[in-house]
């Protein structure tokens, strides 16, 4: 009945967003408790205090690009477009041309990019951000980086992360597998 109902969801989930859930059912059919495991570990990426939509997402587009080449990213840029996020934002973050996005976008993703790289500047990155949304935006910040890396990690883990694809924002594509941000 377990398998059942997460199949479900991984079902709901690949026709929602069309995205291969291969990997979720490799996990299922390996272990039962580490698919629980990891699927439970991913709701950290839902909690979002304090931090504007626009931001939350150019931080999980950030970071999934630091990690993927194409499906994950594509996914994160769906979940934002519906969430209202602008294709122009979008493109920039994308791009790299963080100075294109909103302040706050553009603030969210230096960040991301500078604790990613284990820049020094992060320090300074990181009080404006707790500035600007508090210690709750700041959480929110680290859990959609962690969140936004896990899948792709485990996807190249378990010998399903090469597929590269194009990305598109509004349906025109952006970003040509492996270009980096």
């Amino acid at each position: 009945m377990l398998h059942w109902w997460i199949n479900r969801q991984m079902d709901r989930f690949e026709k929602d967003l069309a995205y291969d859930m291969s990997y979720g059912r490799d996990l299922l059919a390996t272990s039962t408790r580490a698919a629980m495991l990891f699927f439970r570990a991913t709701a950290i990426g839902e909690y979002r205090e304090s931090v504007p939509v626009e931001a939350w997402h150019a931080v999980k587009l950030v970071a999934s690009r630091a990690e993927d080449c194409g499906p994950c990213v594509q996914v994160c840029v769906k979940m934002a477009e519906r969430e209202g996020v602008s294709a122009e934002s979008l493109r920039a973050i994308l791009r790299g041309d963080f100075e294109a996005a909103p302040e706050d976008m553009r603030l969210a993703a230096e960040f991301t990019r500078a604790v990613l790289g284990r820049d020094p500047g992060a320090e300074s990155l990181r009080r404006e951000i707790v500035a600007r949304f508090g210690k709750r935006g700041l959480v929110s910040v680290a859990f959609a980086m962690l969140s936004a890396r896990m899948y792709p990690l485990l996807k190249y883990a378990l010998g399903y992360g090469h597929a590269c694809a194009v990305v598109y924002v509004d349906g025109a594509p952006v970003l040509a597998p492996r270009e980096a941000v």
